[in-house]
C-alpha cells in the first residue's frame, strides 16, 4: 500500500510538471503564431484545431479509459483492441479526406480542404503507439510519459514556429508541426510496444473479446463528444456566420483568458472531489465545502482576471502586435465568462462525490441545445464583440441555472450565501481597479510593460489588504480545507 501511494504522488508531481511545461510551451505557441500570422490565418489555425480535437476524441473512442479502468486485460484483448484502433484510424483519415471539402465549404474557406485531408495523416500514426502509453499509464510509469509528452510538444511547438516565422506557410505551420508531434509522440512508445513480449500485439481479431470496452468506451464518447461540442460550439458559429478574422480574434482572446484559468484552478479542482466524497452524505457540510471552493475559486479568479482588464490594452500590442488591438475589448468582456466558467468547475466534482454522475451527463445535453442559438442569434449583428457579450452573459446566466436545477438539491438553498461568497470578492476586485486606471491616466508618457508592472504590484497590494480586513476568515478556511484534503489522502 505504502507503494502504491507513493507511484500515485510521484505521479500527480510528475503529471503536474508535464502539464506546466506543455501549457507554457502551447501559450508560448500562440502568442508567437498569433504575432507573426496575424487574425485571419489564426483563425484559419483555429478552424484546424476544431476539426483535429473533435477527430481525437473519436480516435480514443474511450477506449483507452476502459483498459485501464479493467483490473486485468487479457493478451487476446489487448490485441484484438490495438487493431481494432488502427482500424478506427484508417476510418478516421478516410472521413476527413472525404468530409474536407464539405468542411471547408461550410467555414467557406477553401484552403482549408488541403489542410484537412494532410491532418487527416496523424490519425494513421497515433494508433501505433496510443495503446502503449495507455499500458504505461495503467502501470503509473509516469516518468516515461511525462519525458515523451515533453520531448513532443516541444519538437512540434519549435517546428511550427520555425515554419511560421521563417517559410511563409502561413496554417500550413500548424498542420506539419501536428503531424511532427503525432509522429514524435507515437514512435518511440510504438518500438518499445512491440519489443516487449507481454504488449507484444498478436496477429489475431475477436469482436467478442472487445464488445464490452467498445460499450464502455462508447458511452465516454459520448459524453465527451458533448462537453466538446459545448466548449467549441460558439468557436463554430462563429467561423461559419463571421469568417476567418472574427474568429481569429475570438479564438485567441478565449485561449488567453482560459488557459491560464483553466491550469491554475486545477488543483482546487483536484482537492474538491476526494473532500466532497468524504462529507457526500452530510449535506450542510457538503453547502459549506462547495460555498467555500466558490469563494475560493472567486477570490482566486476575480483579481487575476481584473488585472487581465487592466493590463490587456498594455500587454496585447506588446505580445501580438497593434493588428491584433481589436481582440482587446474581446479579451475584457470574455473575462466575466472566464470567471463564471471556473465557478462552474467544482459541480462535477460535486454530483460524482454523491454518485448522481448522469447529472453532469443531461446538463451538458441542456447546455448543446442553448449556447449555438444565443450564439448564432448574436453573431446576425455581424459583430464579435456582441458575440462575446452574449457568450459571457449566457455563462453567468447558466450558473445560477445550474444552482436551482442541481446543486440545489444537494446542498440545499444557499441562494444568498453563493451570491455573497461570489460578490464580495468582485466587489475587491472592482474597488482594486479603480486607482488603477487613475494611476495609468496619468502614466501615458511610460512605457506599457512599465505600466504593467506598476499595476501588478499596486494591484497586489490593495487586494491583498481588502483580503486582511474583510476576508480573513477565508483565509483560515482555506488553510483548514487543504488539512481536510491531507487526511483524505492519508486514510
Amino acid at each position: 500500500m505504502a507503494s502504491l501511494k507513493n507511484q500515485a504522488v510521484n505521479s500527480v508531481k510528475l503529471t503536474s510538471i508535464s502539464m506546466l511545461v506543455t501549457s507554457v510551451l502551447q501559450i508560448a505557441q500562440l502568442l508567437i503564431l498569433g504575432r507573426v500570422l496575424g487574425p485571419e490565418i489564426f483563425g484559419l489555425i483555429a478552424m484546424v484545431q476544431i476539426v483535429i480535437q473533435f477527430s481525437q476524441l473519436f480516435l480514443e473512442m474511450g477506449i483507452t479509459d476502459a483498459i485501464i479502468q479493467k483490473e486485468k486485460v487479457s493478451k487476446l484483448e489487448l490485441s484484438s483492441l490495438y487493431w481494432f484502433s488502427l482500424f478506427v484510424g484508417v476510418v478516421l483519415f478516410l472521413i476527413l479526406l472525404l468530409a474536407a471539402p464539405v468542411i471547408a465549404l461550410l467555414f467557406n474557406e477553401s484552403s482549408l480542404t488541403a489542410m484537412i485531408q494532410v491532418v487527416g495523416i496523424s490519425f494513421l500514426i497515433l494508433p501505433l503507439g496510443l495503446q502503449f502509453q495507455t499500458l504505461a499509464t495503467k502501470k503509473l510509469e509516469f516518468a516515461q510519459i511525462t519525458k515523451n509528452e515533453i520531448f513532443a510538444t516541444a519538437i512540434g511547438v519549435l517546428l511550427t514556429i520555425y515554419l511560421a516565422a521563417f517559410t511563409g506557410l502561413g496554417a500550413w505551420s500548424l498542420v506539419y508541426g501536428h503531424i511532427a508531434t503525432s509522429l514524435i509522440r507515437s514512435i518511440p512508445w510504438m518500438v518499445r510496444g512491440y519489443r516487449d513480449l507481454e504488449t507484444r500485439p498478436q496477429p489475431v481479431f475477436s469482436w467478442t473479446a472487445i464488445q464490452g470496452f467498445v460499450s464502455f468506451g462508447m458511452y465516454r464518447l459520448g459524453s465527451t463528444s458533448i462537453n466538446y461540442f459545448t466548449t467549441k460550439i460558439d468557436q463554430m458559429i462563429i467561423g461559419i456566420t463571421l469568417g476567418p478574422v472574427a474568429l481569429g480574434y475570438y479564438s485567441m482572446a478565449m485561449n488567453l483568458i482560459m488557459q491560464p484559468v483553466q491550469k491554475m484552478n486545477s488543483m482546487i479542482n483536484r482537492v474538491a472531489f476526494p473532500v466532497f466524497s468524504k462529507i457526500q452524505l452530510d449535506s450542510s457540510k457538503l453547502r459549506r465545502a462547495y460555498l467555500l471552493i466558490t469563494n475560493m475559486l472567486t477570490s482566486f479568479n476575480a483579481p487575476l482576471l481584473a488585472g487581465v482588464i487592466v493590463s490587456a490594452p498594455y500587454a496585447v500590442p506588446i505580445l501580438l502586435g497593434t493588428e491584433w488591438a481589436e481582440s482587446i475589448v474581446i479579451i475584457q468582456i470574455l473575462c466575466l465568462y472566464g470567471l463564471f466558467k471556473a465557478l462552474g468547475n467544482p459541480s462535477g466534482s460535486l454530483f460524482i462525490a454523491v454518485g448522481k454522475v448522469k447529472w453532469s451527463f443531461y446538463w451538458q445535453l441542456f447546455q448543446l441545445g442553448i449556447i449555438p442559438v444565443v450564439v448564432y442569434l448574436a453573431s446576425l449583428s455581424g459583430e464579435i464583440v456582441i458575440v462575446a457579450l452574449a457568450v459571457g452573459l449566457l455563462r453567468v446566466v447558466l450558473f445560477y441555472i445550474s444552482y436551482f436545477v442541481r446543486i440545489r438539491q444537494i446542498i440545499g438553498d444557499s441562494l444568498a450565501e453563493l451570491t455573497l461568497s461570489i460578490i464580495k470578492p468582485m466587489v475587491h476586485s472592482a474597488i482594486m481597479l479603480a486607482p488603477l486606471y487613475i494611476i495609468n491616466s496619468q502614466l501615458t508618457g511610460m512605457e506599457p510593460i512599465a505600466i504593467i508592472v506598476i499595476d501588478t504590484i499596486i494591484g497586489g497590494a490593495i487586494y491583498g489588504l481588502l483580503m486582511i480586513l474583510n476576508q480573513r476568515e477565508l483565509l483560515m478556511e482555506m488553510k483548514s480545507f487543504f488539512q481536510k484534503r491531507t487526511a483524505v489522502k492519508g486514510g
